[in-house]
């Protein structure tokens, strides 16, 4: 089945609903909306714990809440609080470009129940397997962005090397000229 470019979840991710007969995913526009502004904000330079801030300030819907206010139950308490965790878990995703991704990860044994993640090699990615939410170059561009995390300072500004400059014994970035070899 995981060959064959169908989802092997049963659940749908964050954007996406099933169709009638839970084949296809289709979009959810109300939390398609949501999707394309997180990545939107991710280009504009926001990391993911500010995104969740401005949509918690601006009273959107969790994932969660979302899912049970569609289905008609009951709302959790707090249901604007957005976790960093998930907003990087939203940015991750290949998925939204409309492309399906199998074996993310395995299990050694079918009696455990840990699930170890795969190298990107190992997985199966199939394209235009539904509609896009996000266009390719705007996904790229978020990765590009996330592989070279640039944190402000306490001033709220970013110093004009920062994620740039890497040491040259250990290969890790430097933070106002230290590192771990030193």
């Amino acid at each position: 089945k995981g060959m064959s470019g169908k989802h092997l979840t049963g659940t749908v991710i964050y954007g996406y609903l099933w169709d009638e007969k839970r084949e296809h995913w289709l979009v959810d526009e109300e939390a398609a909306a949501v999707v394309k502004r997180i990545f939107d904000l991710c280009v504009a330079g926001n990391g993911p714990m500010r995104i969740a801030k401005i949509l918690k300030a601006d009273k959107v819907l969790t994932t969660r809440a979302h899912y049970a206010k569609q289905k008609g139950k009951s709302i959790p308490d707090n249901p604007y609080s957005w976790n960093e965790s998930t907003i990087a878990a939203v940015l991750e995703r290949m998925d939204y470009c409309g492309h399906t991704v199998n074996f993310k990860s395995y299990s050694k044994s079918h009696k455990l129940k840990k699930r170890i993640p795969t190298t990107k090699e190992q997985q199966a990615i199939f394209r235009n397997t539904h509609e896009a939410i996000v266009e390719e170059a705007v996904f790229e561009r978020v990765q590009e962005l996330r592989a070279n995390k640039r944190r402000p300072t306490k001033a709220e500004r970013q110093g004009m090397f920062s994620g740039l400059v890497f040491c040259a014994d250990c290969g890790s970035k430097l933070h106002f000229a230290t590192c771990k070899s030193f």
